[in-house]
Parts: structure tokens; C-alpha cells; sequence
């Protein structure tokens, strides 16, 4: 596909307390990407969940102090929609995406001891959260309406995620990569960074950085192997295999995704 760019999307433009103490978590994510100052950044989010620990010892209802948590982080920390963003962006630039502001909730959520879960669709991730009273969704790039606890409203949003449509029309002379697969599924909070090195991969293979794409893909793949991996790692090599490296470089960047290959070989043959 000459002079075109393929762009894969993981995000839509409209967004359990226990595996790991909040705060390794917090500097785990805030090291999955080049950061200006991860320290200050703790710092901040320490604070604010400092400030949240203060409010929720005024409110004692699970979905006021949630709602208000919600805005309150939009305010604070989440400024400007930016596809593919990474976590440090959230407190460097105040740049976002739903995997990123997934992330960030994800980590209030742990540290108050709310039972919730994480759902990983084709091109987006969002929450559910369940309280004493009710289910709650929680959108977290739909800064007005992304805080949901209608029932009804819910299973209206919920039926949209599974169809897995992308939400992003195509333009210029980019295209947006339609995934094989239909993913819904639970992830781990311990496996979002997984996500976040996963979305680096991707950032660099539309930048052509095949070496960095392939060295992400290997970080993501350790943390968590997404159902969408085996679909990207078909068009790295693709990539690779058409590129102008040399013999003996093309290697060194298949050899790490043979497994791969293999199950993928009849896929990868007919394109």
C-alpha cells in the first residue's frame, strides 16, 4: 500500500483490589513511557488521592463520591484527547486516551477498595465499577456523560462496545486497520501496562521505527498477550519482510515472534 499509512486503533474518540499495592502500580505505569519527572508526577496523584480521601469521609454514598472523583479528575488531570498517549502524558501535558485515563482510574479505584472491572474491546477499554447499590459505568473520555448509572443507559452503551465498530471515520491519507477479531473481555489492572507498550508498538510501526515497534511488541507481549497481538505481529513481519533491511536484520526482528508464525503461517502467506 504505497505512500499510505496504516494506522491501527485501539481507542474510541468518544473511553479488585489486591494484585498490586496502588503505589508499585503507580510507578510501574508512570515508567512504561518517557516521562519528565515521574517523582513529581507520584506526587501529584499522591495528592490528589489525598484530597479524594478527604471527600470521601464527607460522602458516604459509593456513587456520589465516585461521581464526584470522576469530575474531579477530568479537572485535574485530564485535558486534551490525544490518541495513543501515555501515561506520563496524563501529568506532563495533561494528553489522554482511554487506555491511559483507564489506567489513571483504575488506580483511584484500588486504593478505596472498590470491586470493579476493566474491559477490553477491539478498539476501546472501559470500566465497570460495582457498589453496594447499583452498577456503574465509567467512560473516562466522555467527560459529560461517561459517568453512567442508569441501567438502561448502560446496557445502551455496553450493546455499542460489542459491536466493535471504530468510531473514527478515516481521512487524508490515513487507514484505519480493521481487526479480525471480536474482543470483549476482563483484563487485570497489572496487565494495562501491557496495553500501554502494546500502543507503543503501534505508535512505531506507523512512525516505520520497525526495530522500536518490535522492541514494545515484546515488552507488551510479556506482560499481557492481547488477542489483538497475533494480528499485529502478522503485519509487522509483512512489513518487515517488504522493508529494505538486510537479510540478517529481517531475522533478528522475526525470530522473537516464531511462535507466531507458525500458528499465523496460512495468514501470513496469503497476503
Amino acid at each position: 500500500m504505497s505512500g499510505r499509512r496504516l494506522l491501527f486503533v485501539i481507542a474510541l474518540i468518544i473511553p479488585l483490589f489486591g494484585w498490586s499495592q496502588p503505589n508499585d502500580r503507580i510507578m510501574e505505569l508512570l515508567h512504561s513511557a518517557p516521562s519528565q519527572n515521574p517523582n513529581l508526577a507520584a506526587e501529584k496523584l499522591n495528592r490528589f488521592i489525598t484530597r479524594m480521601e478527604t471527600k470521601r469521609a464527607k460522602i458516604k454514598s459509593d456513587e456520589s463520591f465516585l461521581g464526584y472523583a470522576f469530575q474531579e479528575m477530568h479537572r485535574t488531570f485530564l485535558n486534551t484527547y490525544k490518541a495513543y498517549s501515555q501515561f506520563p502524558e496524563i501529568f506532563d501535558s495533561g494528553n489522554y486516551d482511554c487506555l491511559s485515563a483507564t489506567s489513571l482510574y483504575s488506580i483511584l479505584l484500588d486504593t478505596f477498595g472498590f470491586e470493579y472491572k476493566i474491559i477490553e474491546t477491539n478498539y476501546h477499554i472501559f470500566l465497570i465499577v460495582e457498589t453496594q447499590q447499583k452498577q456503574i459505568l465509567i467512560e473516562t473520555t466522555d467527560r459529560v456523560n461517561g459517568f453512567v448509572t442508569n441501567n438502561r443507559y448502560i446496557k445502551e452503551r455496553l450493546a455499542v462496545y460489542n459491536e466493535n465498530r471504530i468510531r473514527m471515520a478515516a481521512s487524508g491519507d490515513q487507514n484505519y486497520y480493521q481487526y479480525k477479531l471480536d474482543l470483549y473481555q476482563r483484563v487485570m489492572p497489572e496487565q494495562l501496562t501491557g496495553l500501554l507498550y502494546f500502543n507503543q508498538a503501534v505508535t512505531a510501526f506507523n512512525n516505520n521505527d520497525l526495530w522500536e515497534s518490535a522492541t514494545m511488541l515484546k515488552k507488551a507481549i510479556r506482560i499481557y498477550n492481547s488477542p489483538r497481538v497475533p494480528e499485529f505481529v502478522v503485519i509487522l513481519i509483512n512489513k518487515v519482510a517488504d522493508s529494505e533491511l538486510e537479510v540478517e536484520e529481517k531475522k533478528r526482528l522475526i525470530i522473537p515472534f516464531a511462535s507466531f508464525v507458525k500458528s499465523n503461517g496460512a495468514l501470513i502467506a496469503s497476503r
